[in-house]
């Protein structure tokens, strides 16, 4: 007589088994379609996961299949926004209708109805490198200008013709968003002029650069973080799908500088700027933290490459600018190898953030 009980119960297990089976072959389709998957470019990465998603119907497969975060740098556009030392200034080889000045003359009353653009958008600039090793779905967008400040991302830039808001670059399909900014909201600008016209070593009787700025910067960075953290987030809001990485400032001058009367600074400002410069991105990077975005910091990078070593990533002081100005607006800042170090730092953490 057969036993039916237990050709039941084997009827079972041979029916567990082949749940098991199937299952195990979905686990292997399913690995097998990741790594395919991960070869393919970001935006028809993610139509092939909702598709595959649908028809293996696998618990938690969309987040298997998921873009990596690099992969999500490439799916959309790329849009580089920031100040002189995201657009370039220094590198040279600067884009056409960002390097004009028609108020260049002796005739000072129609100034305001001329045309004027010194953005100084550069070839060279790190984001430009960026642009071209990095296959960016949507193409990318530029909009960096020299001398800008946080109310530039907000408003129209005034001193510059044609210049919208940066943030106006920004919408939906916007993956990545590289930005340079706060530098000139401190007024590192007026403390180089400051610090040649005189030093710490200088004349005695009138405040040096020092006396006269470090106090300002110590009570202004505060609030500038706070505006700081506002525009990240407003960045946010107009990029949501984007992953943001703000790029600190490198030191300027050489880790032990020495007096040097070529750029007529002394060896002790130089130091103490170097200073300032840790402190701005300090500043920055609680911003970063405290708005979820990245942080770049270029400080180690750049040791051993600023002004005063034998292979300096900077323009020192050159005198006689465009038009009338006496220097020209490439002092101190980074040249084409500072552009290419910072690109190389960029592309560093879209591949491995947090790293």
């Amino acid at each position: 007589m057969i036993d039916r009980r237990r050709r039941t119960g084997a009827g079972k297990d041979r029916g567990v088994g082949a749940l098991e089976y199937i299952g195990a072959i979905g686990i292997a389709c399913l690995l097998i379609v990741t790594v395919v998957l991960a070869g393919l470019p970001a935006q028809i990465h993610q139509v092939a996961t909702e598709a595959i998603c649908k028809i293996i119907q696998q618990p938690g497969c969309a987040g298997q299949l998921a873009l990596t975060p690099y992969q999500q740098a490439l799916a959309g556009k790329y849009v580089a926004m920031g100040d002189s030392f995201a657009s370039g200034e220094g590198a040279w080889d600067y884009e056409d209708g960002t390097n004009f000045d028609d108020r260049d003359d002796l005739w000072p009353f129609n100034d305001d109805e001329e045309d004027h653009n010194r953005c100084h958008r550069s070839e060279n600039a790190y984001s430009q490198i960026l642009a071209a090793d990095n296959d960016f779905a949507g193409g990318d967008g530029f909009v960096a200008c020299s001398g800008a400040v946080i109310d530039d991302f907000n408003d129209p830039n005034g001193a510059n013709t044609d210049e919208k808001a940066q943030l106006d670059a920004l919408d939906e399909n916007t993956s990545l968003v590289t930005l340079s900014v706060g530098g000139n909201d401190l007024g590192f600008a007026d403390v180089i002029t400051d610090c040649v016209l005189n030093g710490e070593s200088g004349v005695g009787f009138i405040d040096s650069c020092q006396e006269k700025h470090d106090k300002r910067i110590e009570r202004r960075l505060p609030r500038l973080k706070q505006e700081l953290i506002t525009l990240y987030q407003k960045a946010k809001q107009k990029a949501p799908n984007a992953r943001i990485v703000v790029v600190g400032y490198p030191p300027l001058f050489a880790q032990n500088p020495k007096d040097d009367y070529g750029n007529l600074l002394f060896g002790e400002d130089q130091k103490w700027m170097n200073e300032k410069a840790g402190d701005l991105n300090q500043i920055l990077a609680e911003a970063a933290h405290e708005s979820g975005v990245e942080f770049v910091d270029p400080t180690d990078a750049f040791k051993g490459h600023g002004l005063g070593t034998d292979d300096p990533w900077f323009n020192d002081l050159n005198w006689g600018g465009p038009g009338m100005m006496p220097v020209d607006p490439s002092s101190f800042h980074p040249n084409a190898k500072g552009h290419a170090a910072f690109a190389k730092l960029i592309q560093d953490q879209l591949e491995n953030p947090g790293s």
